[in-house]
């Protein structure tokens, strides 16, 4: 019988966890925490990293150090860009994105009439706005770092209202990688008809925290699995809905998930690098992210963000009382049930509302990964590198030539004017030493094998 410490949690998300773990037989050990073999946590890793290192193979928590990292707005798209050095496919996941204010000069050349602006720890739709000028994103931003996002102009649209999906993602465990697709989740719908050169929050936003405030927001109804005219929906509506608008809704989610797995893929290695120095990376968390999702006219998915703490609100306001919202927690349980089932060890994935991506799409096999292991070589395991370190690749057979001399590695490295190197600016060396030498990145990649 599963015993659980969820202490550390607040307001609906406690709501929801009492109910299944009620509803499965299992126990709250309240404050007794070493008796608990899952910890959940609702944002921060503290409680964590003080139980289940000392306990690495007794305790379970739901959370994974470095995904959090990643999940930042800021870093998820440092992550898909660097990966994408190596397979440019990649970059098609995401709209054209950049950082303010480190990419301000490159902002300078945009229409920025056509971006959105996201602060990067940004979540619930604070802090959103649609930039007119340069000007005008330098005086609403401020010092604040903001993720600059070109804006999807021409949505599929519900009812002529823009949407997007909330998909769920369950990491098993980083060493082995192993991550599910749970089969359902949020289609979530603005309040207000979508007009192009509008800017009304209302029609280009679909966070329910901002849309939940509009008059004329529609909650779930009980008969949900049923419910088209509500303003957040279960992907079985949305599937009949798609195939009334002559739509193939297999192929689109079939085309998602291929995205979705994709990223996945993606941010493995980073998610390695960040996790590095945890001394809890034994043991065996797991946790669940939220990926949101965006369809244009033609059914081309595109990832819009990464939530590495999706919200398990189970309530919603109907005839302005708070209630359970029945759809909600319908998909909430499940996602986090199985979730904890799976982790555990209580029910294989194929007796669960999750699907197994980690074999049918080879999320381990890239050379991203195997230029990590380079990087914890040249190291010694530290996550930074000096510039002698990074000399070290000069020493591999073949990675000196007429185009590049061992003296053009330290002037490489110089570019960067610091005095060591994260894994990220290893990438971008990597690259450059590619360039100088003339050859191909396959070429270079099997000469710096280890």
């Amino acid at each position: 019988m599963l015993k659980f410490d969820i202490s550390n949690v607040k307001g609906s998300e406690k709501t929801l966890l009492k109910m299944i773990i009620e509803k499965q037989n299992w126990i709250d050990c309240g404050e007794q925490h070493s008796k608990a073999k899952i910890v959940w946590n609702q944002r921060k890793q503290d409680k964590c990293s003080k139980f289940s290192i000392d306990r690495p193979r007794l305790q379970i928590c739901n959370k994974i150090k470095g995904v959090g990292i990643i999940s930042q707005k800021a870093q998820t798209k440092q992550c898909l860009s660097t990966f994408g050095m190596f397979y440019p496919e990649i970059n098609q996941l995401y709209p054209e994105t950049y950082i303010y204010p480190q990419d301000r000069n490159l902002l300078y050349s945009k229409n920025l009439n056509q971006f959105i602006a996201k602060p990067s720890n940004g979540s619930e739709g604070k802090g959103i706005f649609f930039p007119s000028s340069m000007n005008d994103l330098i005086k609403k931003a401020g010092l604040e770092q903001m993720v600059i996002q070109k804006y999807i102009d021409n949505p599929m649209l519900l009812d002529n209202k823009k949407f997007d999906l909330r998909f769920y993602i369950l990491i098993q465990k980083l060493n082995p990688y192993i991550c599910y697709l749970n089969n359902e989740g949020l289609v979530r719908i603005c309040v207000d008809s979508y007009e192009k050169n509008n800017k009304n929050q209302f029609a280009h936003l679909t966070n329910y925290a901002i849309n939940c405030e509009n008059t004329n927001y529609i909650p779930c109804s009980n008969d949900f699995m049923n419910d088209n005219q509500s303003n957040k929906q279960s992907f079985q509506v949305f599937r009949q809905t798609l195939k009334k608008q002559g739509q193939d809704d297999q192929v689109i989610f079939q085309n998602i998930e291929n995205l979705i797995a994709q990223f996945m893929k993606a941010i493995y290695p980073f998610l390695l690098y960040h996790s590095k120095s945890d001394k809890s990376e034994q043991s065996q968390n797991f946790c669940i992210i939220g990926l949101d999702i965006i369809l244009n006219n033609q059914g081309q998915p595109f990832i819009l963000e990464m939530n590495s703490s999706p919200s398990l609100q189970i309530t919603q306001f109907k005839n302005n009382k708070e209630e359970i919202s029945p759809f909600d927690f319908y998909v909430k349980e499940l996602v986090v049930t199985d979730a904890i089932l799976i982790a555990s060890q209580q029910k294989e994935w194929k007796d669960t509302s999750y699907k197994l991506l980690s074999d049918a799409y080879q999320l381990v096999n890239n050379s991203v990964l195997e230029l990590l292991n380079l990087f914890w070589y040249c190291g010694k395991g530290m996550k930074t590198l000096s510039c002698s370190q990074f000399c070290k690749i000069s020493n591999f057979s073949g990675m000196l030539n007429e185009n590049l001399q061992r003296v053009e590695y330290q002037i490489l490295f110089c570019k960067f004017q610091v005095q060591r190197i994260d894994f990220y600016q290893f990438l971008e060396l990597i690259i450059a030493v590619q360039k100088r030498m003339n050859i191909q990145l396959y070429n270079l990649l099997e000469m710096i094998r280890i």
